[in-house]
């Protein structure tokens, strides 16, 4: 009869893969089980970092100033090799940390918009992936990137026709290139939780025409750090967030976010956290429900 017992327990345990079961108990683990993004204390600039079965992703990197706080943040959560990097576009203060993670940590794959850069930064970037046989790719609309067995990335923007100058209305080059940014919608079960990039009120319209009510997800990564240049009035109502995050740095230059951004999700009734405020933001859900944490 003990060897029977053995056996069940042996075989729950490899059906549970990464999750872990209690001896005597036949639920998982707390943690065993749940997807957790924390989205990083980087200053003015953007970092989270998504954990799933012992699996890590990175959705940017910071900017120059904050490598060394993104190495810490990133160790301190047991982080030795990054499964993949999502790059939204390439910004100093989405793509300034790439360095440092090229010299810390084994990286096995690497996604970006395809949108080039004319700047040192930009060009160690693609040295480095070629010093390091790190593969690849560019991501457009409908493409979709797993992590683990469970966890989806569907990448919702940009169109493989990238919004330019000539194909929008009063953009400037650096609007035009946060237009572009790769915007992906993370699901796991019945959660889901949308990143923005630094996507804009041109990007919002193209993903409002392709998807509509289809938008609707739980947590929102608010766009452009909470700039008034995003989060319009249609798009927050069609993606109806309980829960927006805005990453920005205490008393920036740009005066993120702005108070319309912070209106429009307060008329909305959605809880907002702020980096600048709160720190390190922690999200997980067991894909049924979800919680979300400030540092302090």
């Amino acid at each position: 009869m003990f060897f029977l017992e053995m056996c069940l327990i042996l075989a729950v345990l490899l059906i549970a893969g990464c999750g872990r079961v209690h001896l005597g108990d036949s639920s998982f683990d707390a943690a065993g089980d749940k997807v957790c993004i924390f989205v990083l204390h980087v200053g003015q600039a953007d970092a989270a970092l998504i954990q799933y079965c012992g699996k890590n992703m990175v959705i940017d990197t910071g900017d120059v100033d904050s490598r060394a706080s993104l190495i810490k943040q990133l160790q301190e959560r047991h982080v030795k090799e990054i499964d993949s990097i999502i790059i939204t576009h390439p910004h100093g203060d989405h793509l300034g940390g790439m360095s440092a993670l090229f010299k810390n940590f084994k990286i096995h794959q690497i996604y970006d918009n395809g949108v080039s850069s004319n700047n040192a930064m930009y060009r160690n970037y693609l040295k480095h992936i070629k010093e390091y046989n790190i593969s690849r790719s560019v991501l457009r609309k409908g493409d979709r990137v797993a992590l683990g067995d469970d966890v989806q990335f569907e990448v919702l923007s940009p169109r493989n026709t990238l919004i330019s100058s000539e194909n929008t209305e009063n953009e400037t080059k650096n609007g035009v290139a946060n237009d572009n940014s790769i915007v992906c919608r993370l699901t796991y079960k019945n959660f889901s939780m949308l990143f923005m990039g630094d996507a804009q009120k041109e990007a919002e319209k193209r993903l409002l025409a392709d998807y509509g009510g289809h938008l609707k997800s739980d947590v929102l990564k608010v766009g452009h750090h909470g700039s008034k240049s995003s989060s319009s009035v249609a798009f927050i109502k069609a993606v109806r967030p309980t829960t927006a995050v805005i990453s920005c740095g205490a008393g920036n230059r740009y005066d993120f976010p702005h108070t319309e951004t912070l209106q429009i999700l307060k008329k909305e009734s959605v809880q907002i956290f702020r980096i600048d405020r709160d720190g390190i933001i922690t999200i997980c859900s067991d894909g049924v429900k979800f919680s979300a944490e400030r540092e302090h």
